[in-house]
């Protein structure tokens, strides 16, 4: 596997190079923003199977250089990064990240997850998902990625129109976090990393928007995950299921 390593710190570039556990697979490193845009404008960034990109970068960021990736490549990106919040993580992932990955970290944890985007990417088919589905009142277009609610109009991210889709799959039933994560962000689930949190709250804000009442149909069963309660059962809170042994 050819590999592209953005990263200006020496120490981290030579302990992830030198600690990689697949011999056969070479390591590019690009030390700069600068010299990565070249790589990626040149199109030299289709000659590589997989790329590990630091977000904190000392001439450019690199969140913007997965967006110009994206412009020009579905190559699958891990971004790394010593710090980033709840929120930064989501809207890397929503910008196309194929995962975020904390510093310090495992390199073969590293490696693990980079075989893993560039296996799913190659084997991965579009998803055929449902045209339309309710949350109480509002209708979610999934092919436009779109909530609607009497001509107004919010649109919605991939992963948010994936999170709906999976907890429509199982109406009226609970999705844990482990099933949520993993069939709509193609992570496994960690309970540390609150991104799966941040976009529900962040598609609870947008029907919020639309209307207040339709936020109470989708619901948090404490301790296990989400459901989304059908229009007809109604989203009387005290039907919510409730954990069999709360903590």
């Amino acid at each position: 596997m050819d590999i592209l390593l953005v990263e200006d710190d020496d120490l981290v570039a030579r302990t992830i190079i030198e600690s990689w556990p697949v011999p056969g697979d070479n390591i590019r490193l690009i030390s700069n923003y600068k010299q990565c845009l070249r790589t990626i404008h040149s199109a030299e960034i289709d000659f590589f199977d997989g790329a590990i990109v630091d977000v904190n970068l000392p001439d450019g960021n690199g969140l913007e250089i997965l967006r110009t990736v994206r412009r020009h490549s579905d190559i699958p990106l891990i971004l790394i990064s010593g710090s980033g919040s709840p929120e930064s993580r989501a809207t890397a992932l929503d910008a196309g990240a194929d995962d975020y990955v904390m510093k310090p970290f495992s390199v073969r944890e590293l490696q693990a997850r980079l075989t893993r985007a560039v296996t799913k990417s190659e084997s991965i088919r579009p998803e055929v998902l449902p045209c339309e589905l309710a949350i109480g009142s509002v209708r979610c277009d999934l092919t436009r990625r779109a909530l609607l609610f009497h001509g107004k109009t919010l649109p919605l991210t991939e992963l948010e129109a994936r999170l709906l889709s999976e907890l429509s799959r199982n109406p009226g039933r609970t999705c844990s976090k482990s099933q949520l994560s993993k069939h709509a962000c193609f992570r496994e689930y960690d309970p540390r990393d609150k991104t799966l949190e941040v976009y529900i709250a962040r598609v609870r804000r947008k029907v919020e928007q639309l209307d207040p009442k339709s936020v109470e149909y989708i619901q948090t069963v404490r301790g296990v995950g989400y459901r989304l309660v059908p229009p007809t059962e109604g989203a009387d809170m005290s039907n919510a299921p409730q954990p069999r042994n709360p903590r």
